[in-house]
């Protein structure tokens, strides 16, 4: 069942079997001038008939993008207001972002920033992206660190069709599951006791289950992003698993999945948690990831790992501020002592590398 979200901050989130069905409405209330269109190679191949077929109009510029985090690059977007200039774009102009987190986040940038801002439409076709990295404006590209420049810029609309999900790779299906357990922890026993009790028909790919947790995590991001825009401080929590993986991302080059790395930090967080809190749920969440087959933990010298914290947008005033869960349901922002950190990197590189 196609069930839509209206926000006053968000805009419009269709999200269900069929949503794709609503482009050309969408479309039509729009009435952009020139429609562009910024995907994939492998999404192109597999999804760019469909999406034509729902547009019911032609597009006047599609971009392919190789795969991979590499595209959030200056580079790219220099490439694109190219693109976007030479094929006469106007400010009436619209881009459809049509694949997972990185072509959200790059094709938001650029949206957001030619001609000081064009229309968007932001079709994510992988899990994460469905959950998190389509919903609520933010975008980015990665310099010196990970998405270190961008804009909060909202899409016209969002649409959420978990038939994309078909053809999704197991390792990007299973890295969108790390961003669901971290909602999991932040929304409290309800979500997170539906991952649990649903796992098998989760890793099934049950569209009905599927959809249902989709919704559920885009009510809760919908939710918090009402609250706090430009992340001045409840949206932080979102954060939840992200500082360390970041970091992770950053020195392994970003050949390690979003997901995984944020798996990596969610025990990172929790393993905090317990000494400043005394943070009980560690090993329920640590079993979770396990079950999903993501990590658990990391190869890096903590050291280094610290040291790419510090330029990660969440450093305050060079302090590494860190989101951790004082149980489950209810998270917090704080700064946490460096000794602190680096006694936990170590602690999860040794015990559960070897547990």
């Amino acid at each position: 069942m196609v069930e839509s979200l209206k926000s006053d901050i968000c805009g419009e989130i269709i999200i269900g079997k069929k949503a794709i069905g609503y482009l050309n409405q969408i479309l039509d209330e729009i009435n952009p001038y020139k429609i562009g269109v910024v995907t994939s190679r492998s999404v192109a191949d597999l999804w760019m008939k469909i999406l034509l077929e729902n547009a019911k109009r032609d597009f006047s510029q599609v971009f392919i993008l190789p795969d991979g985090e590499e595209v959030k690059s200056l580079e790219t977007v220099t490439d694109l207001w190219r693109g976007l200039i030479s094929s006469k774009f106007t400010r009436k102009s619209l881009l459809i972002s049509f694949g997972g987190g990185a072509i959200c986040d790059v094709t938001g940038f650029v949206a957001s920033t030619y001609m000081r801002g064009i229309g968007l439409i932001n079709i994510p076709t992988t899990l994460l992206s469905q959950v998190d990295a389509a919903i609520g404006g933010k975008t980015g590209i990665d310099f010196e660190g990970k998405n270190i420049i961008g804009t909060f810029y909202l899409p016209n609309a969002v649409i959420v069709d978990p038939i994309f999900l078909k053809t999704l790779p197991d390792d990007e299906f299973r890295s969108g599951m790390a961003e669901i357990v971290k909602y999991g922890i932040i929304n409290g026993s309800n979500l997170l006791e539906k991952i649990e009790n649903n796992l098998d028909r989760i890793l099934a790919r049950d569209s009905e289950i599927l959809e249902k947790i989709i919704q559920d995590c885009v009510r809760i991001k919908v939710s918090i992003v009402e609250r706090d825009l430009k992340e001045k401080g409840l949206r932080m929590i979102l954060n939840l698993g992200h500082t360390v993986g970041h970091a992770i991302e950053k020195l392994s080059n970003y050949r390690i999945k979003h997901g995984w790395a944020v798996s990596i930090g969610l025990v990172v967080s929790c393993k905090i948690a317990e000494k400043i809190f005394n943070f009980k749920d560690t090993q329920r969440i640590v079993r979770l990831l396990q079950k999903l087959n993501l990590p658990i933990a990391h190869e890096y010298d903590p050291v280094k790992i610290v040291q790419a914290m510090k330029i990660d947008k969440k450093a305050w005033y060079g302090e590494i501020m860190f989101v951790l869960p004082k149980r489950i349901g209810e998270i917090v922002v704080q700064r946490v002592p460096e000794e602190t950190i680096l006694r936990c990197l170590n602690e999860t590189r040794k015990t559960l590398s070897s547990s």
